[in-house]
Parts: C-alpha cells; sequence; structure tokens
C-alpha cells in the first residue's frame, strides 16, 4: 500500500505493481500528482500549481516502468538565460563552441575556465550518482552489512587521485561563492551559476556547504569536457502528460489507485505495521506500507505517539523543514518580449533566472533568514509553452515562477492580503523590467506562500525539498541521523518521499530505492 499519489508514490507503487505485489495507492486529493499535480489557472491554460514544470524522471526510471509505452515523451530544451538589473545577461547553451563564445562576451579566461569546471562537474556528478540510485546505509542488513558498505566507500575515495579528493572535498564542504572564484572572475557568470544551484535551498551563496549545490544539473549530462551547460528536460504535454503515463504504469501491472481516501492513521501492533485506516472509518490492511508524505506528516501526523519507539518523536521533531520559496503562475495573451535577448533566443526555452550579483543574493539570503518580506529575491520563471504550445491556447502562453528566499513566517506578523500582493507586485516589476509591457498581458495570476502549500498540499512548512538538504540531513541522515534510506524503525513502514535519500534532487528516485528496499527486504524474509 502506498500513501500519496505524487510522482515518488506512483513510481515506487509502479515498481511494486511490476514485481508482481498486489498495489493499492490512496490519495485524498481527487486527482493525482502531488505537487505535481497540473492546474487550470485559466480556461485553457495548464501549468503545475506548485512545481516550476521543468526537469524529468531518470532515463533509468523510464525505461524500467517502459513509460514510452504509455506515451511519455522528453523534451530537451537549452539550458536557461540569467537577466540582471544593468540590462546584462548569460544565456547557457548544450553546444560547447556556442556556450564558450557566449562567457567569452564577459571574460575570455572564464571561456577557457569552462573546460576545467565542466569536467570537474562531470567527474563529481559521475561519482555521485551511483550513490543516489540505491539505499544509503543497510540498516535491515545488519552491521556487517553496514561496514561493508562504508568500507567499499572508503575504498573509493582512497583510489581517487589527490586532485580530484581535494576537489571533491571543497564542493561538499565551500561556500559556493568560493568555489566558483577558483574558475570564474566575471561577476555575471558566477552568478547565473549560483542562482541556478541555490533555487530551492536554504543556503546562501556565502554559506558553508553550498557548493554542493552545484553538482545537481549535471547528473544526466553526458559527453565529455569540450561540452556547453546541461539542458533542460521537460515532459512533452506537461506534468499531465508524466502523471498519465505512470498512472497508466501503475494499472497496466495491476496497480490500483483509490483518489478521495485520505489515510488518517497507519495501524500497527509490536512495532510492525498492520494497514490503515481512513477518515471515512474504514480500515484497509496491509503487509507493507509506504508513504509518500514528508518524514514530519509521516510519523507524527499517521500514528499515535505512544506507538512509536522511545525517542522517536524527539528524532523526527528535529528534522528541520522550512518554506524558502513562493510559486507564482500566470496566464499570458501573448508572448512576452525581451528585447534585451537575442531574438529568437533558444536558451528562454530552457527557463528565465533573473538575479543580481552574488553579493545580492547574500542579502537576499539575509531578509530570509531574518524573516523579512522579501526585497529583491531570486525568481526562476519557466514559460512551458514555449518548447510545449499544447498547455496553452494557440497563441497565448502559461508562465510559471519560483521566488526563491520567501519565508512562511514574517518577523512583525503574518502575510496579509496586502502583503502578498506587495509579493505579486514585485515579481510583475521584475518581469516587466525584462520584458516591458508583460503586465498587460496577464489574463490570471495566483500567488502561493509557503503557508499555502503547507496548508493545500500537508507539506509541513511548505518546504518543497520535504526536509533541508544540507550535509547533516543528507545521505545516511536522510531522513533523520541514524536512518539512512526508506526503511525505518516501524517494521514494514517505508518512506518514498523526498524525505528520504536521495532527496528531492533526482526525481522519482526516493520512489525507485524505497520500491527496491521493499523487494529486498521481502526476497531476504523468503
Amino acid at each position: 500500500m502506498v500513501i500519496g499519489a505524487g510522482l515518488n508514490g506512483l513510481v515506487a507503487a509502479a515498481y511494486l505493481a511490476r514485481a508482481g505485489l498486489d498495489v493499492l495507492v490512496l490519495d485524498r486529493a481527487s486527482a493525482p500528482g502531488g505537487i505535481a499535480m497540473p492546474h487550470e489557472i485559466a480556461p485553457g491554460f495548464l501549468l503545475p500549481r506548485y512545481m516550476l514544470g521543468s526537469g524529468g524522471l531518470p532515463p533509468r526510471i523510464a525505461a524500467d516502468l517502459d513509460l514510452a509505452r504509455h506515451g511519455l515523451r522528453f523534451i530537451r530544451a537549452e539550458g536557461s538565460v540569467t537577466c540582471f538589473p544593468d540590462g546584462a545577461y548569460v544565456a547557457s547553451y548544450r553546444d560547447g563552441v556556442i556556450h564558450r563564445r557566449e562567457l567569452a562576451r564577459h571574460s575570455r579566461r572564464d571561456a577557457d575556465a569552462w573546460t576545467r569546471y565542466r569536467r570537474d562537474m562531470l567527474r563529481a556528478a559521475r561519482g555521485l550518482a551511483p550513490l543516489l540510485s540505491r539505499a544509503a546505509s543497510a540498516p535491515s542488513g545488519g552491521i556487517l552489512a553496514r561496514l561493508r558498505a562504508r568500507l567499499a566507500l572508503a575504498d573509493r575515495l582512497a583510489e581517487a587521485p589527490p586532485a580530484e579528493l581535494a576537489s571533491m572535498l571543497g564542493l561538499w564542504t565551500l561556500p559556493l561563492s568560493d568555489y566558483l572564484d577558483d574558475y570564474f572572475e566575471a561577476p555575471a557568470i558566477k552568478a547565473h551559476l549560483a542562482a541556478a544551484a541555490l533555487m530551492g535551498g536554504t543556503l546562501g551563496p556565502s554559506s558553508p556547504m553550498s557548493a554542493s549545490r552545484l553538482i545537481w544539473p549535471w547528473l544526466s549530462e553526458a559527453g565529455d569536457a569540450t561540452g556547453g551547460a546541461p539542458d533542460t528536460l521537460m515532459p512533452q504535454g506537461g506534468s499531465v502528460a508524466l502523471l498519465h503515463a505512470l498512472t497508466a504504469a501503475v494499472q497496466a501491472s495491476g496497480g490500483k489507485i483509490r483518489l478521495d481516501a485520505e489515510v488518517t492513521d497507519v495501524l500497527i501492533k509490536d512495532r510492525k505495521v498492520r494497514g490503515v485506516e481512513l477518515a471515512n472509518g474504514e480500515t484497509i490492511g496491509a503487509g507493507v506500507v509506504l508513504s509518500g508524505l514528508d518524514v514530519k506528516r509521516s510519523f507524527l501526523s499517521l500514528f499515535r505517539w505512544k506507538d512509536l519507539p522511545q525517542g522517536l518523536v524527539e528524532r523526527v521533531g528535529r528534522v528541520r523543514m522550512k518554506g524558502v520559496a513562493a510559486k507564482v503562475n500566470i496566464a499570458l495573451d501573448a508572448m512576452p518580449e525581451f528585447p534585451g535577448l537575442p531574438e529568437g533566443c533558444p536558451s528562454l526555452g530552457g527557463g528565465l533566472r533573473l538575479a543580481g550579483t552574488i553579493p545580492a543574493m547574500d542579502r537576499a539570503f539575509t531578509d530570509w533568514r531574518e524573516r523579512m518580506p522579501p526585497r529583491d529575491p531570486v525568481i526562476d520563471v519557466l514559460i512551458p509553452s514555449i518548447a510545449d504550445p499544447s498547455l496553452a491556447p494557440a497563441g497565448k502562453h502559461v508562465l510559471s515562477a519560483v521566488v526563491q528566499f520567501v519565508p512562511g513566517e514574517l518577523h512583525d506578523g503574518a502575510w496579509t492580503g496586502e502583503r502578498r500582493d506587495a509579493l505579486r507586485d514585485l515579481v510583475t516589476a521584475r518581469l516587466a523590467e525584462v520584458s516591458p509591457g508583460i503586465e498587460t498581458r496577464m489574463l490570471a495570476c495566483e500567488v502561493l506562500l509557503p503557508g499555502d502549500i503547507e496548508n493545500e498540499m500537508g507539506l509541513t512548512g511548505g518546504d518543497f525539498a520535504y526536509g533541508e538538504t544540507t550535509l547533516d540531513q543528507f545521505f545516511v541522515n536522510r531522513p533523520f541521523p541514524g536512518q539512512g534510506g526508506a526503511s525505518t524503525p516501524l517494521r514494514n513502514f517505508y518512506l518514498c518521499s523526498p524525505s528520504a535519500h536521495p532527496g528531492p534532487f533526482v526525481m522519482g528516485a526516493p520512489g525507485a530505492n524505497a520500491a527496491a528496499e521493499v523487494l529486498a527486504a521481502r526476497k531476504g524474509r523468503a
């Protein structure tokens, strides 16, 4: 049984159903998708209400689940373009020659440094990828299994050349700003890379360990050091197509999905999960239960605390979950114009980022940490209808924006309607700086604050990451220290949400890893 028909819950369900298990997915909503649920902001204008809309499942998961057979196709767009208040911009291109030419507009030295930077990012990503596609630890295998896993990691580190090891340690410990200083000199180029890395995280560019966030766009990148920037992957047809393919994969293998079915309690006896109880009082037995909810909702809302192992409530309570971003959705009656960009700039299809220099990002981060209303946030914009016209009526467009460094709670009171309107006006003004007149093309606009996301989706703190992704809450410490992976201290209860390893950075991976742990445990008991 899987609680939650979000992306990870559906991925886990599809894997388990393909393995021959009887699978039932329960969700309180009237449609699947979770935070990826499609939303019609105006008639005919479709976008994910809570997510930006870019990103796709790793090829391994799409192939394992045979999603192409269910109609899923992906669109590969250029990386993105970052626009600055002074009119400057930096665009990313997949072609290495074109990308270096773009960097050379700002600094010839930086264009030459790109090869070294890309080489190091690819090396780090390829070393990290195997660790993300399996459990962070092996709790069910006992102390010897855990020791073998740690010795294998130690052997890999010992075999690394000194220069590679130094780069790896720097990537996981240094502030992002310091790390980029070792490669680049142009403020715009450093800000272009930094802005993309900071989105969705609770670290600023000068925070220790923030350099590690530079790795994630490179995980699916192929090729060698001569290439350009990573591309942007989007499902053709948007999140509707992705969810349709996943639900079809579950059902094609005999799995069932039941909507409007809210789970209020997980039934437990002798620390062993036995099933669930729904809001209508119905009980459903299950040999295994996977939760697609965040770690706090999974334990603190679905169980009576007295039934949990001693100390577990406190351990879960210490997991940090903080809202750090707002979502703005806009319907446009025409394609916005961007006179500061080259005509037909292909990088616009991969997204538009509105940012200042790294010092400006530091100030925005400080405002968030002090719970101030944002004054100069980093804004990540996607116009998915550029690459996929099916998402809006002919000639019209949808715009999706994530506003970084927006606190869930303010230091001097609640978010009022007036403050919400001020945030909307700030985003509109920032958009108008690079696209004059865009405000006259807006047919509809909605602003979702972290509190809205928590209230509507049940996501603690409105935290899109399902828990901070700092190093002390990652790998073997995710979902919490001493419990790395999907399995939990409760027998037959697993986490398949991004609260579990490997977090939110690889779409679908928490669900795939959870399914693998369930199947491995069943095989071990057979």
